[in-house]
């Protein structure tokens, strides 16, 4: 049996109904969900708090190549699914970006069973730390701070905006890196020069320069490298512009994946598959080994002219991240923004006051001008 197939084999060990789960409140029977920042399951009706208990399982890396070819000719994507909920039991369409959400009629836990033949289902997870309210708080704080917004859109973040907790999946990769290169080094040296100058009344003046040269010489070498937990996003939903806040994270918050945590939040299915995130790793690897190489090269300008890099031990986890959206209409368009779930962190799409930004445009201009005339004196 390959490592791929043991480790799918020990998670199917757990009934599927296990990855997913509700948990229904011990005092009055309604469902449990996570509370952000803790390890409980809290009753939003009577307040009983229920411990998550302990999992000391280790976080472990997979290895990449076995995993790809066991995924060969394999479909991975979610597909939307009409599923039942098992507490009331209306059925409800679940978006195909989406393994977990809430059912719309009683906000039971539902679940795509279409995702638990998936061979890669996340293994960690990064628990909510940042909860409603603070994720409000943070919002208001984000706005307050885009001086060219109007006026307006702050009076709208006083207003308590819906906000939906979601976990977003990522790839993180490992991996070794022996990169030879070919470039030059320059090291700079200073002559000074006799500059003759003639101002407007026509006198000739003579002063001393100083002047920076940069001599080069040919240079090769090689470099190697580590690189831990280079992470990529596996999901489309989110526009580029919200992407900040979600790139953001401190992996040592990782712990083994419990159903416990996904209570009363989304879940997202991966739509980055696990062989098209690694070439979005490498530009960021790529970058890090650039860095290296420079430093190697030395002296105090560099030149590169040939890479050639070799990876390997490729190494991969498969991650849930939490994330708070939400979107609000202005004058006729939608906005969206995003608070990290674990830092509070706030990146999104915002609109322009358009006098703001003329009386700023007049402000720098008249700036200029002044330094003009000032430099001219």
């Amino acid at each position: 049996m390959s490592e791929a197939d043991s480790s799918e084999a020990r998670t199917q060990d757990r009934p599927e109904a296990d990855f997913i789960r509700t948990f229904p409140c011990g005092g009055c029977g309604a469902k449990l969900s996570f509370a952000p920042g803790t390890r409980t399951l809290k009753c939003e009706f009577c307040g009983t708090a229920n411990e998550i208990e302990a999992d000391d399982t280790r976080v472990e890396e997979l290895p990449f190549d076995t995993y790809l070819k066991a995924l060969e000719g394999r479909e991975e994507m979610v597909q939307a699914e009409t599923v039942k909920c098992a507490k009331c039991g209306a059925e409800q369409t679940l978006g195909d970006n989406l393994f977990a959400s809430a059912c719309t009629f009683c906000s039971s836990p539902i679940v795509s069973k279409g995702y638990a033949a998936r061979r890669i289902k996340p293994k960690a997870i990064v628990p909510f730390q940042v909860d409603h309210k603070r994720a409000q708080d943070e919002f208001r704080r984000w706005v307050k701070s885009l001086w060219l917004a109007p006026n307006d859109l702050k009076r709208y973040a006083q207003s308590d905006a819906g906000m939906t907790g979601l976990y977003l999946p990522y790839w993180t990769y490992d991996c070794n890196t022996a990169t030879h290169y070919t470039g030059e080094r320059g090291e700079d040296y200073y002559t000074d020069e006799r500059v003759e100058t003639t101002d407007s009344q026509g006198r000739t003046s003579v002063s001393t320069q100083r002047r920076k040269h940069t001599r080069w010489s040919a240079v090769s070498g090689s470099v190697e490298a580590f690189h831990d937990d280079v992470i990529v996003m596996a999901s489309h939903s989110l526009p580029r512009t919200m992407h900040g806040a979600a790139t953001a994270w401190n992996l040592k918050g990782l712990v083994p994946y419990q159903p416990e945590f996904v209570g009363g939040f989304r879940a997202e299915a991966y739509q980055v598959g696990l062989s098209e995130g690694f070439p979005i790793a490498k530009e960021d690897i790529d970058a890090t080994v650039y860095g290296l190489i420079r430093r190697d090269i030395g002296g105090d300008q560099q030149r590169v002219h040939q890479v050639s890099t070799q990876y390997s031990n490729v190494t991969f986890k498969h991650v849930l991240l939490p994330v708070w959206i939400s979107a609000y209409r202005y004058r006729d368009k939608v906005f969206r923004f995003l608070v990290n779930g674990q830092t509070g962190e706030v990146s999104g799409d915002s609109p322009t006051s358009w006098v703001k930004v003329t009386m700023l445009t007049i402000a720098v201009v008249i700036g200029i001008f002044i330094l003009l005339v000032l430099f001219s004196n």
